[in-house]
């Protein structure tokens, strides 16, 4: 997993930049590594490190998506090309969109992230999912998951069973997940969608599956009737193991 860091402030301090780039190459040297990704929403933010990287490779960067620097090979990322998630790079993420973000969470191999939020709601969203070193500031308590005992050991099971790699977009991981929700829905198990949605990013879920996982329970929650296949997907003897106080 990579080390994950975010800068003490948003955007909105001109000097969360400069923490965040001074971070990359900090990391450059303890990782010896020289190959960073900068991780853009589009190409219209690489002039915002132009007090830092020179003309031509800020030039390089925006017509080839590729420059060196003080033995640093720099690639450029936008929302629109996502990081391939077996990338072993450093990353420096500024400013990223709920997309950018779904991208650096499935990032399994980068040796780091480095995060500029643009504002101090996406910062307190980074924290909460990956408790990452705060860059130029004071380390913050880790806000614990709200989830009820028995849900983190249903989400366990559904864990065990389903392919990760494509979430829940198979038919039998679907209505795995649909069916046992319901279930717990019926037992009165206090669903959290928010939460069990950092939970499953925690647990190697993939930023897709992550959110459909969410999404079916808040779906769940106000009534709504998903179709599943007539099979049930869970043993009752089994549920009622996962269910015991």
């Amino acid at each position: 997993m990579p080390e994950r860091y975010i800068t003490n402030s948003s955007s909105l301090d001109l000097n969360a930049i400069v923490d965040g780039f001074n971070k990359i190459l900090e990391l450059c040297i303890s990782h010896s590594h020289n190959s960073v990704i900068i991780h853009l929403p589009s190409k219209q933010q690489i002039t915002h490190l132009s007090n830092l990287l020179d003309k031509a490779t800020i030039r390089n960067l925006n017509s080839n998506n590729y420059s060196t620097w003080n033995n640093i090979s720099f690639n450029l990322n936008t929302e629109r090309l996502e990081i391939n998630d077996w990338t072993e790079d450093i990353v420096l993420s500024l400013y990223p969109t709920k997309r950018m973000t779904d991208n650096l969470n499935n990032l399994r191999r980068a040796r780091a992230i480095v995060v500029v939020p643009w504002t101090d709601r996406k910062r307190d969203d980074w924290i909460r999912t990956w408790n990452p070193e705060i860059v130029g500031g004071t380390q913050e308590n880790e806000n614990p998951l709200d989830l009820d005992p028995r849900l983190e050991r249903a989400l366990d099971a559904l864990t065990n069973i389903i392919n990760l790699s494509t979430g829940l977009t198979h038919s039998s991981d679907k209505d795995s997940a649909i069916q046992l929700l319901r279930i717990l829905h019926q037992n009165r198990i206090p669903l959290n969608p928010e939460d069990m949605r950092i939970w499953a990013l925690q647990n190697d879920w993939t930023s897709d599956g992550a959110n459909l996982l969410r999404d079916y329970a808040q779906g769940i929650l106000k009534g709504r009737r998903y179709r599943t296949g007539p099979l049930s997907m869970w043993n009752n003897e089994y549920i009622q193991e996962l269910l015991r106080d």
